[in-house]
């Protein structure tokens, strides 16, 4: 008997120590697990920070590239304009050839940049500007010209009724007539909505216009800008644009924080001679095309440009838009570096041969 119970202890000493051991075990494979999974959380978290870390600095180095650029560019157009002694801006110039593109950072970057003249798009803040007479000179004399001259903001004292149109909202209604579809908005109320949006009373101009009590209606209520339109984008949230109308017209628009509202037929494209033709009277459309496509090789004077034209004249509407030089440029530079990117739209003034950063929006 006594040998029977010794058998059975050790038994259950054997079985006791295999227990053990399993439990051993499961305690080393958990206590693995755990390990494996921080060390793969620590992994992970290392890897997107340097990941982070390497977007943070390519990032950096595609803004310094794109003001870089900005410099560069100025740099250009300036020694350009000194050396060749041009009289005037035109699109035969190298600036308004194709853009320019440069690899960077040992071809794992790539930098783009282009020049848009700022005087071949309507300013949408020239709507409410009016033309100023000025000296006449000979080649007003014939009423071809518009007999110097220029803009001027339109004073709310001086204005007769805010019914009344103003120059720069019959030009621009013009405009866009043929370029939108069929909307629920007229060309004339969208030209409405964008004056009472710029100006600074609040008193509607007509049964089209929009001031504080339209918006403030709305289900997110906001007000009226009451001062310049700072980006093209601006449209979107005035009574009766959409994105439709937007994009059929952003072409032709832009915007300047000036009261310059001129056009420069040297620099618009036959394609969107619609720009220079709502300035003029007794002239079709597929004339003025015809006289941008004939763009001589130093551009047009004021009566060069009438003589191809063989007829028509400033209208009372376009008087003092109508110019031959320009004095705004836009620079677009977009700088990439690896992961990093940067966008940069630079308005440029031009004085004599110098250049001036004068506005700049970064981002699309």
């Amino acid at each position: 008997m006594q040998l029977k119970k010794n058998s059975t202890d050790t038994s259950y000493k054997v079985l006791k120590a295999q227990r053990q051991d399993g439990i051993a075990l499961i305690t080393v494979l958990v206590i693995f697990t755990v390990l494996s999974i921080m060390a793969i959380h620590i992994l992970s978290n290392q890897h997107m920070n340097n990941r982070r870390t390497a977007n943070i600095i390519n990032s950096s180095k595609a803004y310094q590239y794109m003001y870089g650029a900005e410099e560069f560019a100025k740099s250009l157009l300036q020694n350009y304009f000194e050396e060749s002694k041009q009289e005037r801006v035109h699109r035969n110039q190298p600036w308004a050839q194709s853009p320019m593109m440069f690899p960077i950072e040992q071809n794992m970057g790539q930098l783009e940049g282009s020049v848009k003249d700022m005087h071949s798009c309507f300013n949408l803040n020239s709507i409410i500007m009016e033309p100023v007479a000025g000296v006449e000179d000979p080649a007003g004399e014939d009423g071809r010209g518009d007999s110097g001259g220029g803009l001027q903001l339109v004073e709310e004292s001086a204005k007769s009724g805010a019914n009344e149109e103003l120059p720069g909202q019959r030009l621009f209604t013009k405009l866009i007539e043929p370029l939108i579809e069929q909307s629920e908005s007229s060309p004339s109320a969208l030209a409405a909505a964008v004056r009472d949006w710029i100006d600074d009373d609040l008193e509607p101009s007509g049964i089209d216009g929009a001031e504080d009590y339209t918006y403030t209606g709305y289900s997110k209520p906001y007000r009226t800008g009451n001062t310049y339109l700072a980006h093209n984008s601006e449209l979107m949230v005035i009574k009766g644009f959409n994105a439709k109308i937007y994009d059929s017209i952003k072409e032709y628009i832009c915007v300047l924080p000036t009261d310059q509202g001129t056009i420069n037929v040297n620099t618009v494209k036959p394609e969107q001679a619609e720009l220079v033709w709502i300035l003029l009277e007794d002239v079709d459309l597929a004339t003025v095309k015809q006289a941008l496509e004939q763009l001589p090789e130093d551009g047009y004077d004021e009566a060069s440009f009438f003589e191809t034209l063989g007829s028509g004249k400033v209208s009372q509407d376009g008087r003092g838009r109508l110019v031959f030089d320009s004095q705004y440029m836009q620079l677009t530079a977009t700088a990439m570096v690896q992961t990093g990117s940067a966008k940069v739209q630079s308005l440029l003034k031009k004085t004599n041969t110098k250049f001036e950063v004068v506005a700049r929006h970064i981002g699309d």
